[in-house]
C-alpha cells in the first residue's frame, strides 16, 4: 500500500523540523510504515502548496507547530490547509504531532481538528502507524529497538525535502524529556513525556551515518532539553544532574570518525545544569568547541530574570545561574572560527506572559542583558515570545509592556551585540542567498541560528555567496558580496563600497572594465582605491 507522509513542519520547544530542518519525526515514521512492509511518498506542506498531487490511500498528517516563530520561508502548515487537505483526500487519514495532542494553532488559541481525521496520534505517531498497519489500534511511544530501527529505514526520504541536499539540516535526537520532568517549568510540555530516556550513543551515530549516506551532511543535535545533560548522573534524584562529559565524548568522537557532517551543531542547554558543574559542563563546551563546527549556538533557557516570576512558574535557574552560564560559554567558544563566526555563543530565551510578571518584570529582565552588554560578554540571540499554555488557562499580559521592551531591547543591545559578534568588515563564508523581498536579497549561513544577513541590491538567490559586513540593524547584518567584482557589479552594490558613494561609482562604471586594480586610481582617488583595494577583484 503507498501511504503519503505530508510534513506540515515542527516546531516544538526541543525540537525543530521548519525549512532548512527536517525534525526526525517524519524520518521515524517513514521507517515505521516502511518497517511494517509498505511504501511511504514523502512530501512537504510547501511541495503541496506548489501543486504536488496526494497519491496512495492513507494520507499521514504531521504537524506540531506549537511555538510561536518567525521564519524566513516554510511557514507550518495551518488550521485551514489541515481543512482543505482532508476534505479533498477521499482515502483514510491519520493526524500525528504535538498537534494530534494539543491541538493546531490559530492565532493565541489550540484548536483539536480531531473531526478531520478517521485516527488521531496522541502519543508517537509512528508507534501508531506501525501498530495500525499491523490490524492493531494503539496509542503508546516507541520502543528503544524501534527507536533505532525506524530512524534508520526512514532516512531515505531525506531526498525527498526541498532543501535537499546542500541546505538541508537533519535534526536529531539525543534523547527525548526533561531532567526536571518530577515537575518542571509550569508551561512546558518536556515534562510530560516522564522520565528522560537516552539513546546510545552508537545508535545516534549510526543513524547519522544512515542520513549522511543519503547525502545529508548539515546536522544539529538539537532534539534535546539540554544537550550538557545528555546522560547526566542524578537524573531524578536532583533538578541539576551531573553532566557526563565521557559520553559526551564518545559521541561526537563517534560522528566525526563515522559522518562526512559539513555542519555539526547543537541546541538547547540548561543554564542550571552548567552552573551547578561549571567545570565539568567546561569541559563539555570545550568538546564542543572542538568536534562540532563555528557558529554553534547554546540556547539557555532563562525564560525570567526576576525572581519572582521564577518562584511562581518553577522556571529552572536564577539570574546568576544564567550569567555564569553565559560567562563560562563565552570563555571557552568566542574565538572566531574558519566560517567568521564565532566557535560557540550563548543565546537567551525569554518568556512573557507567565505567572506573577509585573511591571517590574520587563525592568528586570533588561537590566540583566544589560548587565551582560556591558560586561563585555556575547549573546548570539535574544528569543522574547509570549509563553504558550498548553492546555491551561492563557495569563493576561501587557501587550504595550511587551512591544516596549522589545524595542528597548532591539535597540539598546541588539544592535551592539550584533556589532560586537560581527563587526565591519567580518567575512562570512558560505551564506546562502534565499529570498528577495523588494530590491533586496536575504541569506544565511547553514546552522543553528545563522545571522540573518541582507545583501541591499538585487541578484540572484538560491546560491552560495562569502559576504563581508558594512552595516548592522537590530536582528540583522547587512554586506556586500566578496570580493566584489568591480567590472560587473551593479551601480547599488558599488555604492555598498567603503568610501565608494553615488558619483565614484559612476566614474568607475565609465571606465570599466580595468586590467588592473591599479587601473581604478585614473578615476578615484588613490586614497579610497586602497581602502577597497581588500574587497574588490577584477
Amino acid at each position: 500500500m503507498l501511504i503519503t507522509l505530508l510534513d506540515g513542519y515542527t516546531d516544538e520547544p526541543s525540537c525543530l523540523g521548519v525549512p532548512p530542518y527536517i525534525a526526525p519525526y517524519p524520518r521515524y515514521i517513514a521507517g515505521a510504515i516502511k518497517d511494517a512492509g509498505h511504501e511511504c511518498q514523502y512530501m512537504t506542506i510547501d511541495d503541496w502548496r506548489n501543486g504536488k498531487e496526494l497519491s496512495g490511500s492513507l494520507l499521514v498528517i504531521l504537524a506540531g507547530a506549537i511555538v510561536p516563530g518567525r521564519y524566513l520561508r516554510g511557514m507550518p502548515i495551518s488550521f485551514n490547509e489541515i481543512r482543505a487537505i482532508t476534505q479533498a483526500f477521499k482515502g483514510i487519514k491519520i493526524l500525528t504531532g504535538a498537534s494530534a495532542k494539543y491541538g493546531i494553532k490559530v492565532g493565541n488559541e489550540f484548536i483539536k481538528a480531531d473531526f478531520l481525521f478517521d485516527y488521531v496520534a496522541k502519543e508517537d505517531g509512528d508507534a501508531f502507524l506501525y501498530d495500525f498497519l499491523n490490524g492493531n489500534i494503539c496509542q503508546r511511544r516507541r520502543k528503544m529497538d524501534e527507536w533505532q530501527r525506524w530512524s534508520i529505514k526512514g532516512s531515505s526520504i531525506v531526498c525527498s525535502h526541498p532543501d535537499y541536499p546542500e541546505t538541508l539540516i537533519a535534526e536529531i535526537e539525543t534523547y527525548r524529556g526533561c531532567v526536571r520532568y518530577i515537575k518542571g517549568c509550569s508551561f512546558c510540555m518536556e515534562p510530560s513525556f516522564g522520565k528522560p530516556l537516552m539513546r546510545k550513543e552508537e545508535d545516534i551515530v549510526k543513524e547519522m551515518r544512515a542520513v549522511n549516506k543519503q547525502g545529508v551532511k548539515n546536522f544539529r543535535l538539537g532534539c534535546q532539553s539540554c544537550f550538557f545533560s545528555y546522560k547526566a548522573k542524578g537524573i531524578g534524584r536532583s533538578d541539576v544532574p551531573e553532566p557526563n562529559p565521557d559520553a559526551i565524548k564518545r559521541l561526537l568522537e563517534g560522528i566525526k570518525k563515522n559522518v562526512d557532517a559539513k555542519v555539526l551543531h547543537i541546541d538547547n542547554a540548561n543554564p542550571a545544569v552548567i552552573a551547578a558543574h561549571i567545570e565539568k559542563a567546561r569541559k563539555i563546551a570545550e568538546l564542543i568547541v572542538h568536534y562540532c563546527t563555528p557558529g554553534n549556538t547554546a540556547a539557555l533557557g532563562m525564560e525570567s530574570a526576576d525572581e519572582n516570576v521564577i518562584k511562581m512558574n518553577n522556571l529552572n535557574a536564577t539570574p546568576q545561574q544564567v550569567f555564569d552560564a553565559v560567562e563560562m560559554i563565552n570563555d571557552v567558544g568566542k574565538e572566531r572560527g574558519e566560517n567568521g563566526m564565532p566557535y560557540l555563543l550563548p543565546g537567551i530565551n525569554i518568556l512573557a506572559g507567565l505567572k506573577g510578571e509585573r511591571k517590574e518584570t520587563y525592568a528586570k529582565n533588561f537590566s540583566f542583558l544589560e548587565d551582560i552588554l556591558n560586561k563585555n560578554l556575547l549573546l548570539r540571540r535574544i528569543n522574547i515570545r509570549q509563553v504558550v499554555w498548553l492546555g491551561k488557562k492563557r495569563q493576561r499580559i501587557n501587550k504595550e509592556s511587551f512591544k516596549r521592551f522589545k524595542r528597548k531591547v532591539n535597540e539598546y543591545i541588539n544592535k551592539k551585540m550584533l556589532q560586537k559578534i560581527a563587526p565591519f568588515g567580518t567575512l562570512l563564508s558560505s551564506v546562502f542567498l534565499e529570498v528577495r523581498i523588494g530590491k533586496k536579497v536575504f541569506g544565511r549561513q547553514i546552522g543553528s541560528y545563522p545571522l540573518l544577513v541582507c545583501l541591499p541590491y538585487e541578484r540572484k538567490i538560491n546560491e552560495f555567496v562569502n559576504v563581508k559586513i558594512i552595516d548592522h540593524g537590530y536582528r540583522s547584518v547587512t554586506g556586500i558580496e566578496y570580493p566584489l567584482n568591480i567590472n560587473k557589479a551593479s551601480m547599488k552594490a558599488m555604492e555598498c563600497l567603503p568610501s565608494i558613494g553615488t558619483k565614484r561609482t559612476r566614474r568607475i562604471i565609465a571606465n570599466r572594465p580595468f586590467k588592473r586594480i591599479d587601473e581604478i586610481k585614473k578615476c578615484v582617488d588613490k586614497d579610497v582605491v586602497e581602502k577597497i583595494s581588500d574587497w574588490i577583484c577584477l
